[in-house]
Formats: structure tokens, C-alpha cells, sequence
């Protein structure tokens, strides 16, 4: 179970009722903020999880799947970085239950809102040679450093938190 802190602009496109105090979450990553972004592809809902940065996006079109869309996005981010398949089905599932809530953190914010700057660019640099691939925008952003990280890329924090919530893992186990 997580919290899934959205700005207005996502409550309204959600129709969904903030709960006033959500619960700490089951998740080893932690809660996700979401915003909606607009791209030359099209708007984005662009999520960012608190603790690494990590972020998934889902066509808004498909705001309406979002709670399927949004565990089988993290799990393929996932497995990009390199997690393994037991890992990534456990931490997915826990993604399955979310609660709605306001944004709290305004350093959240703020790098969720330069996460979502990155996908306009790359929207805007693909626009003209091909489709967006949300898939290929993600695995760049897991290594994109951030200050409010000490410039250690988002996959790394991940994977040092999956680590030590359900042990270590080999590179042949993936």
C-alpha cells in the first residue's frame, strides 16, 4: 500500500477524494507524488517516488487505468535497472493499493517538477524523429542525479533500498 500525493491539476483529472491523514506506506520505496505534464506527445501523468526520484509516466489518456498502469510501469522500471523478477513482483504488488493524498513535500515537488521538465524535453527532442518511448524517458531519468539526492542516481538509491528490505540480490539471479 502506498500514498500516491497528487497535485490539484491530477486530484481533478483522478475525480478522487484526498484522504486528510494517509497511512505510512508497505511499499520498501515509499509513497509516489504525481503531476499532470504536458508534452508534444500528449499530456503525461509523470509519478515520482519520494525517497529515490525514480519516476514512471502513463499517457493521461489512460487516467483511467492509471491503478493497473502504474504497478506494471514501476515493475518494468524495475527490471531495467537491473532488479530481480521476485523483487520487482513483490515491490509492484505492494503498488496496488493506493491511497489519494494532497503534495506535502515541497522538495518533492520541486524535483517532481524537474522530472517532468525532463519529459517535456525529451518529448520535444523525439517529436521529430520518432514516438515517444515512455520506457526509454524512464531508464534515462533512473540515472539522472539530482541535489536533493547528493547527485546519486535514483536506480542506485533503489536498489540499495530494495536491497535492504528483501536482501541482495546476484547479477545471475536476473
Amino acid at each position: 500500500m502506498i500514498t500516491l500525493r497528487c497535485t490539484r491539476k491530477l486530484l481533478q483529472l483522478l475525480d478522487g477524494a484526498p484522504v486528510g491523514c494517509a497511512p505510512e506506506a508497505t511499499a520498501a520505496l515509499g509513497n509516489w507524488y504525481g503531476n499532470v505534464v504536458p508534452t508534444v506527445a500528449g499530456e503525461l501523468v509523470v509519478l515520482v517516488n519520494e525517497r529515490t526520484l525514480l519516476s514512471v509516466a502513463i499517457p493521461a489518456r489512460m487516467v483511467d487505468r492509471l491503478f493497473t498502469e502504474f504497478p506494471a510501469r514501476v515493475y518494468n522500471l524495475l527490471r531495467m535497472i537491473g532488479v530481480p523478477p521476485r523483487i520487482t513482483l513483490q515491490e509492484s504488488a505492494e503498488l496496488e493499493t493506493v491511497m489519494l493524498a494532497r503534495t506535502e513535500s515541497r522538495s518533492v515537488l520541486g524535483s517532481l517538477n524537474e522530472v517532468a521538465l525532463q519529459y517535456q524535453l525529451i518529448a520535444e527532442h523525439d517529436a521529430g524523429h520518432r514516438a515517444l518511448s515512455l520506457s526509454a524517458a524512464e531508464r534515462t531519468l533512473s540515472h539522472w542525479l539530482h541535489s536533493p539526492l547528493d547527485y546519486v542516481p535514483p536506480a542506485d538509491i533503489a536498489a540499495g533500498i530494495l536491497a535492504e528490505r528483501y536482501g541482495p540480490w546476484e547479477q545471475e539471479e536476473e
